[in-house]
């Protein structure tokens, strides 16, 4: 495999910039919300996952968009887990698409319902109409679907749009995946590129987080996370490992009929892995080792002084064997006994005490 860094290096890759947020390794995660397809066609359950999104403290949430027409073809089936989403048995599969669509009307109302609430509305197209119509309506970025990479109509018509894009690379290889970033960074807007395992649900031994560096490091740019397992453990470790970007899909209820809910985080989990991201964050500190502030209290008191051993006359001259070395550390520094050692005792020094600087000659 070529990579082409000559092209790859002419682009500013690692930050993206929106009107009131930037994504880079200097930010903290961006969290996006997953609404997909578990508003099951209704415009008032989509409604309610931005509301539980808000609660939960995202970034942003994000819907599909698609014509059932342009996205399946008469060969398409079902994979085993959509089968849990079926009407019956005999639902075909275009109608069974056809009940999730959502119109132009309806993707409008749930944009403005996410301006009015105050929260980023982003949108998965997987067509080029699509694509153009939420350019039109001013999404902020694209997300490219990893059933998306090799769709070349469709790269090239976002790459036009001219918009940073996320893409997830579940079902790809790195070759293809080179293939479609080649095509997205045409735009001269950064590309994100996300780990994904296109699978409802995987377990966390099929993540493998680690492929987030390969791609940091073949594409020098913005790396995340698009998260299908269960529970938070997975995402909060990508954050840890250097994941700026976590897509988590979410569900009002996990037991409601259809084909995501059950693979799709609680309300509760989605509140419980925006608090779990921020604090890891907030763990990660620098790479700069310091003596934290608050350890100052403790420092003083496990940290071991300059302590005497047995009674010291004054005028004598210290030698090694009349220190020791215990707590508390409110004395001087253990590393700096050479300093002591020679020098004359001005004053009678009782054993088991701390050395003191203006105790010598």
């Amino acid at each position: 495999m070529i990579l082409h860094n000559c092209i790859i290096k002419t682009i500013r890759m690692d930050k993206i910039k929106l009107k009131n947020k930037s994504i880079s390794k200097k930010n903290r995660c961006f969290i996006i919300g997953e609404a997909g397809i578990n508003h099951d066609g209704s415009l008032s359950k989509a409604k309610e996952l931005v509301d539980v999104a808000i609660d939960a403290g995202v970034d942003a949430v994000k819907f599909q968009m698609f014509n059932t027409k342009k996205y399946i073809s008469k060969d398409s089936f079902y994979a085993s887990y959509m089968k849990k989403g079926l009407l019956s048995k005999s639902e075909k599969i275009n109608e069974f698409f056809k009940r999730l669509e959502v119109t132009q009307w309806e993707l409008i109302q749930i944009k403005n319902y996410c301006k009015k609430k105050g929260i980023m509305f982003l949108c998965t197209p997987f067509d080029v109409k699509n694509g153009n119509f939420l350019d039109k309506i001013g999404v902020p970025l694209f997300k490219i679907a990893s059933f998306s990479l090799t769709n070349t109509f469709l790269l090239e018509s976002i790459a036009r749009h001219k918009k940073p894009v996320i893409m997830s690379t579940g079902l790809h290889t790195i070759a293809e995946i080179e293939n479609a970033y080649n095509i997205l960074k045409k735009s001269g807007k950064p590309v994100a590129i996300l780990q994904c395992v296109s699978h409802y649900p995987i377990k966390p031994k099929d993540a493998n987080l680690r492929v987030m560096k390969t791609f940091e490091k073949v594409f020098d740019c913005i790396v995340g996370y698009s998260d299908h397992s269960m529970g938070i453990t997975v995402p909060v470790a990508a954050v840890a490992l250097g994941a700026k970007i976590i897509e988590k899909h979410f569900t009002l209820e996990q037991n409601d009929f259809g084909a995501d809910h059950d693979a799709s985080a609680s309300p509760n989990d989605l509140k419980n892995l925006v608090k779990s991201i921020r604090e890891v964050e907030s763990a990660l500190g620098s790479s700069k080792k310091i003596i934290t502030n608050v350890e100052k209290e403790v420092f003083k008191v496990h940290r071991p002084s300059l302590i005497s051993r047995i009674n010291i006359k004054k005028g004598s001259k210290i030698t090694k064997n009349m220190l020791e070395m215990k707590k508390p550390g409110t004395g001087i520094n253990p590393l700096k006994i050479d300093t002591i050692i020679g020098r004359t005792a001005k004053v009678n020094i009782k054993a088991d005490k701390l050395i003191k600087k203006k105790y010598f000659k």
